[in-house]
């Protein structure tokens, strides 16, 4: 029992010096930096990320989170991939995510989306791998920054560059818990352990050094892996003068012609997850844990074999985000070619509806003379008629547009009825027949020139519509181009990742092999350390185990669900 707290309670100081030595190099995090040393072969290595056990759920979450950046850490894109683990073979899954634009990248199921993030999958028995996207902070920040001869210089005024170039990585912490230690509350950060890890061509690099980490050169490449615990310093109260835990990752070399390819990083906390905190309520000896040190490296040494396990699902899982971008690669092509067809159609649209504005126009324009001379005819047949029933001694009045029927109609009835001259009757009602008959074409001639002057004004309203909707489909056509050139530029970036991930995983295996070999050199550095407030720091090492349990997902989880989580950061290239 006394053992395994005393593993517990130097857990996170061993982190902190996890990183050994190898080929009679010393690596501590006092500033320390090791030298390039060419090996004859480079061996598969380790970089851990072990798996949660002793979980009680039917379900778990395995999330990955991928942060693509520029060369200086700005983030530009952040893809989440998750991985629910159907454990007992449940038909439905109940799963809680902030994500949006959520793809099933492994199989067909379907899911039910409801209030405040919640999902529900058919899972029908198996495994759910998904992903999507997400607009929300990052818990470890990391920012990249260049000196060129003690100078710092922007990534992008590097290339082909020489001289004594400086590459920092610098993490931040953003992720903590307000905690009681003691009378006191304080911020706890959780323990993230971020690995860095580049790769440096031999003939534009030379004279390496990194800080935190360890080199394996190969003869051509020198592969660099660093080692940083952001926060871990403020969450334990250590005293800087005594132990520096580091929090950024330093790497300095001679270069000729300065060009850098990606650089990944792995921020995780599940080294911590594993270590059970109620051993500490029952520890009464705190002096025990000096001598049980050794013991605890072993332990980080055993621990430490896993991250290549972790890496090669992580490899796996590249794979299928690779796969997701193939189809999002097509699908943008999709959209491309429909963009490009709507703005052809709604050219031809266009160039349309202004001939058929012009036409009208022209109709339109000869409106007036119509009517006005349809008038001038229909005043002449009524003068006519006029005359005609005023030579006949007819008294009537003055025949117009719009009296000429009722006035006609009374004459024709006076005819008939009092006068009882069917033949003069039958005359007044021909003429008022010719009248009738004029009118209809009148009436029938103004409404057909209304129309024209109505359908001349929707034509006109319809060419700068077509106008405008040309303008956006132009634009709509043009960002679909981008946005296809931008996908497939991603796309093509992806298989570069998967190569990133396994380069780093076979740079790692130094930070194993460094722990071994700090079971003789590190002992005597944290003896020196852990000479004060024992009581304090175990209070403040069980706080942090605590926090990293607390901290399960990124993007949500289910109440339902254990979970863990790791944050892959790649980085732009610089140069060819």
């Amino acid at each position: 029992m006394k053992n395994r707290v005393t593993k517990t309670c130097a857990l996170c100081l061993c982190a902190a010096l996890a990183v050994g030595t190898t080929g009679g190099a010393v690596l501590a995090f006092t500033g320390n930096k090791e030298k390039t040393e060419v090996v004859n072969e480079v061996e598969t290595p380790v970089l851990a990320v072990p798996e949660t056990t002793g979980e009680t759920t039917a379900a778990t979450k395995d999330e990955t989170v991928y942060v693509f950046s520029g060369a200086d850490g700005a983030v530009q894109k952040v893809i989440v991939s998750d991985w629910l683990k159907n454990k007992v073979g449940q038909e439905k899954l109940n799963d809680n995510s902030r994500l949006t634009d959520v793809v099933n990248i492994k199989g067909k199921e379907g899911s039910t989306v409801g209030d405040n993030g919640s999902r529900i999958w058919d899972a029908d028995g198996r495994d759910i791998c998904y992903q999507g996207n997400i607009d929300s902070e990052l818990p470890v920040d990391m920012k990249v920054s260049y000196k060129l001869d003690g100078v710092s210089i922007a990534p992008e005024d590097l290339k082909g560059k020489s001289g004594k170039v400086t590459i920092r990585f610098d993490y931040e912490n953003k992720q903590y818990e307000t905690m009681k230690i003691g009378e006191n509350e304080e911020k706890i950060y959780v323990p993230f352990a971020v690995v860095t890890g580049l790769i440096l061509d031999n003939e534009t690099f030379s004279n390496i050094e990194v800080s935190n980490g360890k080199l394996i050169n190969d003869g051509t490449r020198t592969i660099v892996a660093g080692i940083a615990f952001p926060g871990l310093q403020e969450s334990l109260h250590i005293n800087s003068e005594k132990l520096v835990v580091p929090s950024f990752v330093e790497v300095t070399a001679d270069t000729k012609s300065f060009s850098l390819g990606m650089t990944l990083s792995l921020a995780t906390n599940s080294l911590f997850n594993e270590i059970d905190t109620s051993l500490f309520d029952s520890f009464s000896n705190p002096a025990a844990l000096l001598t049980q040190l050794s013991d605890v490296v072993n332990q980080l040494a055993d621990g430490s074999s896993k991250i290549h396990d972790g890496l090669s699902t992580l490899l796996d899982k590249s794979t299928e985000l690779v796969e997701g971008g193939n189809a999002l690669s097509d699908g943008a092509k999709s959209v491309k070619n429909g963009a490009s067809q709507l703005d052809g159609g709604i050219g031809q649209l266009q160039d349309g509806a202004a001939s058929l504005a012009e036409g009208l126009n022209t109709l339109t324009a000869n409106n007036d003379a119509l009517n006005g001379g349809a008038k001038q005819v229909f005043d002449s047949m009524l003068a006519t008629a006029q005359s005609q029933l005023t030579t006949a001694g007819l008294a009537v009045p003055n025949l117009t547009i719009e009296n000429y029927a009722s006035v006609l109609d009374s004459v024709i009835e006076t005819l008939t009825s009092h006068i009882a001259d069917g033949q003069a009757a039958q005359t007044v009602a021909a003429v008022k027949a010719q009248l009738d008959n004029y009118n209809t074409f009148y009436t029938g001639l103004q409404n057909y020139t209304a129309g024209v002057a109505q359908a001349a004004g929707g034509a006109t309203q319809l060419k700068d519509g077509a106008a405008e909707l040309k303008n956006g489909s132009a634009a709509l056509s043009t960002g679909a181009e981008e946005l296809s050139a931008g996908i497939d530029k991603m796309k093509a970036g992806l298989p570069v990742l998967i190569i990133g991930v396994t380069q780093l995983r076979n740079g790692a295996e130094a930070l194993a092999n460094g722990l071994n070999e700090f079971n003789e050199k590190g002992v005597e550095k944290i003896t020196g350390f852990v000479d004060g407030d024992m009581v304090g720091l175990l209070q403040r090492v069980k706080a942090t185990i605590d926090a990293s349990k607390n901290y399960s997902n990124f993007s949500g989880i289910s109440d339902q669900m254990d979970g863990q989580v790791k944050f892959i950061y790649r980085t732009a290239e610089i140069g060819d």
